[in-house]
């Protein structure tokens, strides 16, 4: 079996990009064992993904409904634990996350559901089926809490109907209920939005049935909307707020978001130097190793750091998009949209929210932000994709 040496050596360069990251984020701080702990996450993870070069993708196209009951289970288990944040799985030495593998899982169940009903995508059925396929993860990692991996599973869903060929229409109609939620902070707005969405449904055409049951969701949620603010924890609810406005709690919500911002400005087109930056090393920026790894890159590596970064993730983005196109089956190309959509949306979200652009919902920035789950789960993906790859080239 051919091995892509390219899609392998971009995923490391990442990797180390962000162990590089990490110990500049926490050296002198008594958390320099994190470093270490993501170096060894790393060959965990290359080990992974080796595994998964050999197993030939049909199998995970027939284990696709097994490993989706298999995270249902997981994801419920950590419900019963009695912390507050109720994400992590103790495996021997090892917590584990089954949120972050939870998302490979669904590429695998979509894929599946898809690729046995690619005549049908465009029937209402098939659809609806296929949001009721991620209504039950969804609501369990919501519940843990951990909304930023909901949020994932419903970008999810739009990339994989796309990918199967569904009509623009349809996926439109999809974005509707956040559209609806979104356009009711305020009765003009969401009239303006109620409007357009009517003279989109005229101009298309669409059948009185889906006419009506389209205006009826959108009411309801533009109804509901309060009701789901009044529901949501109070720290989600301080994320939008400071993103909207920053200094609504420039000393609580909003000094993460203030913080990153003035750490990637301070670091100018060069940057400031490894292990230089002001705001990492007096500590004014937290979950700098995390969620904030990119304000650490911005402050130390400056402008150019910056984009050799996401010149790295531009790269393997067109490599997986040329092999979705390539792939042998419409499962291996549907599942390669699927990963390729999800690593572009937590690349775009984790920028977006340290540039104050998209509200802070603890999205990891793939590769490079701290954490073994969500390490292991993108080497896992490069090795589905490596094994993609090689049946191509064996044909």
């Amino acid at each position: 079996m051919k091995f892509d040496f390219g899609l392998f050596a971009i995923a490391l360069a990442l990797s180390l990009i962000g162990i590089v990251i990490i110990y500049s984020a926490v050296v002198g701080t008594g958390l320099e064992m994190l470093y270490l702990r993501q170096s060894a996450f790393l060959l965990i993870g290359i080990g992974v993904m080796f595994f998964l070069w050999r197993i030939p993708v049909r199998i995970h196209d027939g284990l696709a409904y097994v490993y989706y009951i298999s995270i249902i289970i997981l994801l419920a288990l950590t419900l019963f634990q009695g912390a507050d944040v109720k994400r992590w799985l103790g495996i021997g030495m090892f917590k584990l996350q089954p949120s972050e593998f939870s998302k490979l899982i669904m590429v695998f169940a979509l894929g599946r559901w898809l690729r046995d009903h690619l005549k049908d995508v465009d029937s209402i059925f098939i659809i609806m089926a296929s949001i009721f396929l991620i209504i039950p993860p969804f609501f369990l990692v919501v519940r843990e809490p951990d909304l930023g991996t909901g949020i994932v599973f419903s970008v999810l869903l739009f990339v994989m109907l796309y990918a199967a060929g569904t009509r623009p229409l349809y996926l439109f109609l999809l974005l509707t209920p956040l559209l609806a939620m979104v356009s009711a902070v305020h009765w003009i707005v969401w009239l303006v939005y109620f409007l357009i969405l009517i003279f989109i449904l005229i101009r298309w055409r669409v059948s009185p049935g889906l006419f009506i049951g389209v205006i009826i969701i959108a009411i309801f949620i533009g109804v509901s909307t309060p009701y789901v603010w009044s529901k949501l924890h109070p720290y989600q609810r301080e994320r939008i707020m400071v993103f909207l406005n920053p200094h609504h709690d420039p000393f609580g919500a909003g000094y993460q978001l203030i913080q990153s911002k003035i750490a990637i400005g301070s670091g100018g087109i060069l940057g400031k130097g490894l292990l230089e930056g002001t705001q990492t090393k007096l500590a004014f920026l937290p979950a700098k190793h995390s969620d904030f790894a990119f304000s650490v890159l911005g402050e130390q590596f400056g402008f150019i750091g910056t984009i050799v970064l996401l010149f790295l993730f531009w790269l393997l983005l067109m490599k997986i998009l040329a092999l979705s196109r390539l792939a042998r089956t419409p499962f291996a190309s549907i599942v390669t949209m699927g990963i390729a959509g999800i690593i572009f949306f937590q690349v775009f979200i984790n920028i977006a929210m340290t540039l104050g652009l998209a509200p802070i919902t603890g999205i990891p920035l793939p590769f490079i932000s701290a954490g073994g789950s969500s390490l292991i789960l993108f080497w896992a993906m490069v090795g589905v994709l490596q094994n993609i790859r090689s049946q191509i080239v064996e044909i």
